[in-house]
């Protein structure tokens, strides 16, 4: 028993023999009033799940300074934000410089001292090189492959006008992008159904056809009316003269929720000028969705689609799915999320 307790003693001695401190010393500049961080973090990744965080004080000058003791070599990052990071693999022993700009600490860090942090940073900017050539070669060709991609389009869709009638223009239409050849699309959902009403290929065409043309932009919108969480109804043209966004969304679904800050900032925003929104949940069920209605606190109409009327007449397959519509009505644009919504808002209300 002796013996091994002697043993343990020399391997944790050899342990600590090993270990020598790692010094850091690092300066950030433009770290100025409008975007100041009085505190920089170091986190050293000893294992996944939990790191280990140290905090360094920041002068004015942006100079701060780490000092621990490492065995080994880890994976480390300085941040003011987790956005943004610098990222370090230190050994025991070294002592590393770093500099960086606070507006893009990622991009702009320059370490010396550290021998993988070097390494790794030459492979980035050999990476990045090659990146940098291979978008140069994209932009050259791109207008080659564009022009390319039109006249297949062209083609395709001349060869379909020709002979709408013939039941395998189905195999190829789906090449064809809807929004630029709806015309195309539309001839062969009115040709088929005379020819082929009683096709199962067909019938599913033409069931597809009335959602996608329902949603082109350009078109009107259908009416939705719902109940809202005391059972009152509530229709969308009730908002008609407004710009309107219509969102799709759930209880459960996590980027929904999300994205519910971004839409109230928005309808604050631009509200007395015009705009509002109409929430759809497709919850199916209802205190899920008045727990959630209670804890969002979304200051618009909301309604339930429990029995999925709307969201399948509208081929909502996922969520959250938006639509954008004028004052008459017509829709303006689907998908806007984020800041592109802010955006699409503000044009509409200036037209």
């Amino acid at each position: 028993m002796k013996q091994i307790f002697s043993i343990l003693s020399l391997l944790l001695a050899a342990q600590g023999l090993f270990a020598q401190e790692v010094k850091i010393t690092g300066k950030i500049t433009n770290n100025n009033a409008d975007q100041s961080h009085d505190s920089i973090t170091l986190q050293i990744n000893t294992s996944m799940e939990n790191p280990v965080r140290l905090k360094s004080a920041v002068s004015k000058k942006g100079a701060f300074s780490f000092v621990y003791t490492e065995n080994s070599t880890n994976y480390c990052e300085i941040f003011f934000t987790p956005e943004d990071k610098i990222p370090l693999f230190l050994s025991s022993g070294e002592t590393v410089s770093v500099t960086a700009d606070a507006s893009n600490l990622n991009a702009t860090a320059v370490v010396t001292g550290s021998q993988q942090t070097n390494l790794m940073q030459k492979n980035v900017r050999l990476l990045q090189g090659y990146m940098n050539e291979a978008q140069e070669l994209k932009k050259r060709y791109d207008w080659q492959v564009d022009s390319l991609e039109k006249r297949k389009n062209e083609q395709i869709a001349e060869t379909i006008k020709k002979n709408p009638r013939m039941l395998s223009n189905l195999s190829i239409i789906s090449v064809l992008p809807i929004d630029d050849y709806h015309d195309v699309y539309q001839l062969v959902d009115s040709a088929l159904m005379a020819t082929y009403p009683t096709n199962a290929f067909v019938q599913d065409f033409h069931d597809q056809m009335k959602k996608v043309l329902l949603l082109r932009e350009g078109s009107t919108i259908s009416d939705i009316v719902l109940a809202d969480v005391n059972g009152k109804m509530i229709n969308l043209e009730s908002l008609r003269g407004k710009i309107v966004l219509v969102d799709f969304w759930a209880s459960w679904c996590r980027p929904c929720r999300m994205e519910i800050p971004n839409l109230k900032k928005t309808y604050e925003k631009y509200h007395e000028a015009g705009f509002d929104i109409f929430s759809v949940s497709v919850d199916n069920d209802y205190y899920a969705w008045k727990k959630a209605l209670d804890q969002e606190q979304m200051p618009w109409a909301n309604v339930r689609d429990d029995r999925k009327i709307y969201s399948n007449m509208f081929n909502v397959s996922s969520i959250p799915f938006t639509i954008l519509i004028d004052r008459e009505g017509k829709i303006i644009a689907k998908g806007v999320r984020g800041s592109d919504l802010n955006l699409a808002v503000n044009r509409a209300l200036s037209k």
